[in-house]
């Protein structure tokens, strides 16, 4: 069967579908492993990763990769994935999705070690931001809290704080990026985009 790269796009852009095939059993297993990295849930990063296969057969004539093919296939699941969260963050259901009923319901595609790690790590995030957010001036947190926590509007917030709503949104924007600053060692890019893309 074909290896070479060069070989692979041929024979897709021609259709042939036994390349197809092997595209997709060489890559899939490793494209859904790292597409639930980012989203969290086997169910989700297999529809993502086959949407990505799906394009690829559905637009292989027109098919223009610059890069590796496997650079090409982990930079559209990184793609696919983000985008697929900053849809929910737009929808206001990120949290729903990433709720512990969603964990629960998922569990069972990691080995007990795995899940293990997994908690831990979510305990360690969540302690690095909490620990960040106390460590920002008192106004900045207040803002912070009631923002992100609380889920309060800015010029609810303004109200609260007896402040101007211009006054919240410049405590909001020094918060975010001091908390950027202190976090960037220890929370992805693209979970800080997540998280606090809202504020």
């Amino acid at each position: 069967m074909k290896t070479s790269e060069k070989e692979i796009i041929r024979g897709l852009k021609k259709g042939d579908e036994s390349t197809f095939v092997y595209l997709f059993n060489e890559y899939y297993v490793s494209l859904c492993a790292y597409s639930q990295k980012y989203v969290g849930r086997k169910d989700v990063a297999e529809e993502i990763v086959s949407d990505i296969f799906f394009s690829i057969w559905e637009n292989r004539k027109k098919l223009k990769i610059n890069t590796s093919l496997k650079s090409y296939l982990f930079k559209s699941v990184v793609n696919n994935s983000l985008y697929y969260l900053r849809k929910l963050e737009k929808e206001n259901k990120l949290k729903e999705f990433f709720s512990d009923r969603e964990v629960n319901n998922i569990e069972f595609s990691f080995s007990p070690e795995e899940v293990l790690e997994q908690s831990i790590i979510k305990n360690n995030i969540s302690e690095k931001i909490e620990e960040a957010v106390n460590r920002l001036p008192e106004q900045q947190k207040k803002a912070f809290k009631l923002k992100r926590f609380e889920g309060k509007k800015n010029k609810e917030i303004a109200e609260l704080m007896g402040l101007s709503i211009k006054t919240v949104e410049m405590h909001l924007s020094k918060a975010m990026l001091k908390l950027r600053e202190d976090l960037k060692n220890s929370l992805p890019d693209f979970l800080f985009f997540i998280l606090f893309k809202s504020l």
